[in-house]
């Protein structure tokens, strides 16, 4: 049985491009393929785990976990890509060592600057290794457990997930100012158009705006709310350059991946018995 404690669920087509995420076996994450296409187990051997199931992306990854979950359990931290990302193991496992380092509960990589968007927010920005923001894109979430299961009955609340990415951070308003942030220490390459999916064929984005409307009715959430999309509160500048600069980026993550590990640590130990 695998030891990693990252998991990756896409959702995946017959064009899917994920396999080019597991080219290294050197990788801290596992992967669960959800099938969507015509071709029974396509990604079967190619796979930590594997169903095959039709439906829309939200919906089926909550009812997968709500029906699974012992897999919130055994793993720390969640992503769950559209299956249109290019990258590769190497920067999905520096995103969750990224997540964990800074404790994040919400975040996302950052896209490429060549990447298909629909909000410039997202993109890569080089100055910083990340950005604390109120929007984490539905296209590309990642999530520690306490947040996923905070967020998880969220997940069947209509058929598109539009509204989704506005209502998380509302959820998490709890966890502090600095517990959501686009990662811009990766980045990866969104490679089709935005709105191109079966979601908006024959009507357009209606039917997904009309599930962001009653979502935010649902929840009280205020228009306004949108306006977190455009800007980002603060974050963590990449070292200046210099010789020195590697070295204490380096170091400096490490000192809170360690730390991040003390307290996790502190927090599974048994309480004696008085």
């Amino acid at each position: 049985m695998s030891t990693r404690r990252n998991l990756v669920i896409v959702r995946a087509g017959d064009n899917s491009v994920h396999p080019g995420w597991l080219a290294d076996a050197d990788r801290n994450f596992d992967i669960f393929v959800s099938y969507f296409g015509n071709e029974q187990d396509r990604y079967k051997d190619s796979a930590d785990y594997h169903e095959n199931r039709k439906g829309m992306k939200w919906p089926v990854l909550g009812e997968l976990l709500q029906a699974r979950p012992e897999l919130v359990e055994r793993y720390a931290q969640f992503w769950f890509p559209d299956d249109d990302i290019v990258t590769d193991a190497a920067t999905i496992s520096r995103m969750f060592d990224f997540a964990s380092a800074y404790r994040l509960a919400l975040a996302q990589p950052a896209l490429t600057r060549e990447s298909y968007f629909s909000w410039p927010l997202l993109l890569q920005d080089v100055r910083y290794q990340l950005r604390f923001t109120r929007f984490v894109e539905v296209m590309v979430p990642v999530f520690d457990r306490e947040a996923l299961r905070t967020c998880l009955p969220s997940f069947t609340e209509n058929n598109s997930g539009w509204g989704l990415d506005w209502l998380w951070p509302q959820l998490l308003a709890d966890r502090g100012p600095e517990a959501i942030a686009i990662i811009d220490a990766v980045a990866v390459f969104h490679s089709r158009p935005v709105g191109g999916g079966e979601l908006y064929k024959g009507s357009g984005t209606s039917v997904a705006e009309a599930d962001r409307l009653a979502l935010f009715a649902k929840y009280g959430l205020a228009p306004d709310v949108l306006a977190d999309a455009r800007h980002f509160s603060g974050g963590v500048r990449c070292t200046p350059p210099g010789p020195w600069a590697a070295p204490l980026q380096s170091f400096s993550h490490g000192l809170r991946r360690l730390n991040y590990r003390r307290l996790a640590r502190r927090k599974r130990k048994p309480t004696p018995e008085t």
